[in-house]
């Protein structure tokens, strides 16, 4: 399994990667966003969604994150 990791915070990226690393039955492997590449059928599905979305339902992401914390009340 791979997982990739958007470690907002760079003053506590250097604390979860060490942590990472000092695990045995894990690798890491730093990778640029430019490296990132999609397949095909990826890229159908970001087409799809962009052109069926309307730009008056988005939600700003302040609501909707207070949305997101009042459910996990």
């Amino acid at each position: 399994m791979q997982l990739l990791v958007d470690i907002k915070d760079k003053t506590k990226e250097s604390v979860l990667l060490n942590f990472l690393k000092s695990l045995n039955y894990i690798s890491v492997e730093e990778v640029e966003s430019k490296d990132v590449y999609l397949s095909d059928s990826q890229k159908e599905i970001l087409d799809e969604r962009r052109n069926s979305t309307v730009a008056e339902e988005f939600i700003p992401w302040e609501k909707a994150k207070k949305q997101l914390k009042s459910k996990r009340k």
